[in-house]
């Protein structure tokens, strides 16, 4: 026993004086990443999940892509599964604008699989104050998303209105004002 903790505590006085030494399952440009994401992102939140062809997903456009996206006919067969990803983004006119986006698990890591802005909140030309996600366990049960975005049209206005984005197992998304 005092061995381990021996040992342990040795362990431990490594990590602190090596932080130069890379950890297992992280990379080393995760700083880098972070310096380089564009100061308009206001809030990112993920979870979720989804399987299917990107080409029938809802995201989708009639040609089967987003976002210039093409995947070619291989890809658009091949089963895929990830997660979803809510961005809000400041517009050139510091109002908020939302993006929808579904992120693919690929044997690199994750890749964007769709993008596609959400339209009924941004037509309401308003200020995202905060998003969150229906659950923050991490693991989801059934396939979906769901996440709470918090909005003023008016500045002045002390509280902000509540909208739920819902993405049921079929993946189809309806964006809603909620009522208390």
């Amino acid at each position: 026993m005092l061995m381990f903790r021996t040992a342990s505590k040795i362990l431990l006085l490594l990590a602190c004086l090596s932080p130069a030494m890379p950890v297992p399952g992280l990379t080393q440009d995760i700083p880098d990443l972070a310096d380089t994401l564009p100061a308009r992102v206001l809030f990112v939140t993920s979870g979720g999940y989804w399987e299917g062809t990107i080409a029938d997903t809802p995201l989708a456009d009639d040609a089967g892509t987003t976002s210039g996206a093409v995947p070619d006919a291989e890809d658009a067969a091949a089963q895929k599964r990830g997660y979803y990803r809510l961005i809000a983004i400041r517009g050139a006119d510091n109002r908020s604008l939302l993006q929808l986006q579904q992120i693919m698990l690929a044997p690199d890591g994750p890749e964007l699989a769709t993008s596609v802005p959400v339209e009924e909140i941004n037509s309401l030309g308003g200020y995202v104050t905060d998003i969150r996600p229906e659950d923050s366990t991490g693991s989801a049960s059934q396939p979906g998303f769901a996440a709470y975005i918090y909005l003023k049209t008016d500045p002045s206005v002390g509280e902000p209105d509540t909208w739920a984005l819902f993405i049921d197992e079929f993946g189809d998304v309806s964006v809603e004002q909620t009522t208390n």
